[in-house]
């Protein structure tokens, strides 16, 4: 069997608001604006924000899609975007369908291992951030690893 050519490439499917990585606060309605369209009460959706070296925000990706409990998430699909685009750093998401946005034991061990990944790729995880829509109220909450000292 011959081997074959292949091209990667990155396909702008959206725009989202202008952004800089400075704490979470600021990257929150960049992370609504991806998960939009999703089945956030229904599914966990694992997502990835991409960074300049200033760590303005150049994407966004879904990765994952998982069931009501759980989705599963390799680092070969979080690091992927990463290095195609090229980017500095990236930026965790996920969301809990059940409106609570408190990390479970599996969300710190993955975001450990993401962020050694990352660490012998050259691309910092600047933050894990998980989210949650007030099934009540419909607000968004969410709990920042790099808050809670995870990262």
């Amino acid at each position: 069997m011959e081997p074959h050519v292949y091209r990667t490439m990155v396909v702008r499917e959206g725009t989202l608001p202008p952004a800089r990585c400075q704490n979470p606060r600021e990257v929150l309605p960049v992370i609504i604006k991806a998960l939009e369209g999703c089945d956030v009460l229904g599914k966990e959706y694992f997502g990835v924000l991409y960074l300049s070296s200033r760590w303005h925000v150049v994407g966004a990706e879904i990765v994952s899609i998982g069931c009501l409990t759980a989705t599963t998430v390799h680092p070969r699909e979080v690091f992927r975007g990463a290095i195609v685009l090229p980017c500095a750093a990236i930026v965790l998401f996920h969301n809990h369908p059940s409106g609570d946005p408190e990390p479970s034991a599996e969300d710190l061990a993955l975001t450990r291992r993401l962020a050694a990944g990352g660490a012998l790729l050259g691309i910092e995880v600047l933050d894990h951030v998980v989210v949650a829509k007030d099934l009540a109220g419909g607000e968004w909450k969410f709990i920042s690893m790099k808050d809670r000292g995870v990262l």
